[in-house]
């Protein structure tokens, strides 16, 4: 009798364990900060971004010229981007394109979201993100950033942007450079540069510059510069 309470009691200790909900996913613990840009002029979306975790190049590859740009921080999230991006495309603003795509996303309260358009552009940090998680919207850029050391790297970057005329890649390389150097901080392991364009040479997704650095000592950024300084040295990109 004993022996049968003893498993009725296992058993119902396994019930009560699979019936207890799931526990709330852990803020993200990287720093990583990106910036969306338009230019209305060229036809030209562009992303920079750079992060303590490598490859944050996978989180940039969400442009497309008929809809504009999403960035998503912690990870590439295709369904979400790409639900966003499908809206973009169905002429929704990113404010509630950024809505629509987080509509499926249980755990949106810990992604940091960017989006870009022809029409304006938006960001979404969620609540469970470290308090240091910001974000700034101005004329055709987006720029934001999670578990950062100083608030003041978001804004060097949009300063930057505001403030610098050119190429769009000069200007968003500009604003990484930009919150780089206002960073208290080093640590950086990867940074990345994308800029799509209708006048692109190459045939691949009418990329004008892709370019990625991963797994750098401390500073990705330098590493970013020097590689893009090499590519337009070789290919005389203009």
């Amino acid at each position: 009798m004993k022996a049968a309470q003893r498993a009725f009691a296992a058993g119902a200790g396994l019930l009560l364990a699979a019936a207890a909900p799931a526990p709330a996913p852990a803020p993200t613990t990287t720093t990583s900060y990106s910036i969306l840009g338009y230019d209305p002029i060229s036809g030209e979306f562009g992303a920079a971004a750079a992060s303590e975790a490598p490859l944050i190049g996978m989180n940039i590859d969400n442009l497309d010229l008929d809809a504009g740009g999403v960035l998503i921080h912690g990870g590439p999230h295709l369904n979400v981007a790409r639900t966003i991006l499908t809206a973009l495309r169905d002429d929704l603003v990113p404010g509630p394109a950024i809505a629509v795509g987080l509509a499926i996303d249980d755990e949106k309260e810990a992604r940091q979201v960017l989006a870009i358009s022809q029409r304006g552009a938006a960001a979404f940090t969620g609540e469970m993100l470290d308090p240091v998680s910001v974000q700034r919207v101005g004329d055709n850029y987006v720029a934001a950033g999670q578990r950062l050391p100083t608030a003041d790297i978001i804004d060097a970057m949009a300063d930057a942007f505001e403030n610098s005329g050119g190429p769009l890649r000069d200007r968003l390389l500009g604003a990484l450079h930009a919150g780089r150097q206002a960073s208290e901080e080093g640590g950086l392991h990867s940074a990345a540069l994308l800029v799509i364009s209708p006048r692109a040479r190459f045939a691949t997704r009418h990329r004008l510059v892709d370019l990625r650095v991963d797994f750098v000592d401390d500073d990705a950024v330098a590493a970013l510069e020097i590689l893009r300084f090499k590519i337009d040295s070789i290919y005389e990109i203009n």
